[in-house]
């Protein structure tokens, strides 16, 4: 193996229903949070916009660390549905898929982090409870997805 490159695949047969079912499931799964990302993203962006104190720099800079919140979810959702290679033909690539919820995981935190900073540059400036509760969504949201993957590729 040369050096910087990941392990090379570990590909464990599973039964050919079980992979079906894990794909559809990750597909599935990371279009809906995809989706849900790219909407709460959204309105997030036009909310936190809208509100009373969007000429306060701190709201301004609330609201765009919540659209990296988002984009984060994006990724999340994204890396799901591909993440239905990682199962094919009676086998898992237990690698790949312990790389897919390792990033699933950073995203996830980076999610919360996001979250948190924008709710708190909220609260010091206007405290609109829709916007805190759409980071909260986006939060779960994340979770989600981490989980889902978490229980798909559980083979034991």
């Amino acid at each position: 193996m040369i050096i910087g490159q990941g392990s090379p695949p570990l590909w464990v047969p599973v039964p050919a229903a079980r992979v079906e079912r894990i794909r559809v499931r990750l597909a599935v799964t990371g279009l809906l949070v995809l989706g849900g990302a790219v909407l709460m993203g959204a309105a997030l962006v036009v909310v936190g916009l809208n509100l009373p104190s969007a000429d306060n720099p701190i709201n301004v800079i609330g609201v765009m660390t919540a659209g990296i919140g988002a984009f984060w979810g994006v990724l999340s959702g994204l890396s799901l549905a591909t993440a239905r290679s990682c199962a094919r033909d009676g086998f898992v690539d237990v690698n790949g898929a312990r790389l897919v919820r390792r990033l699933l995981g950073v995203w996830w935190g980076g999610t919360i982090f996001c979250a948190l900073f924008a709710g708190f540059a909220e609260v010091m400036t206007a405290g609109s409870a829709v916007y805190l509760a759409v980071l909260v969504l986006l939060v779960a949201l994340g979770g989600f997805a981490f989980f889902t993957a978490r229980s798909a590729f559980r083979l034991g």
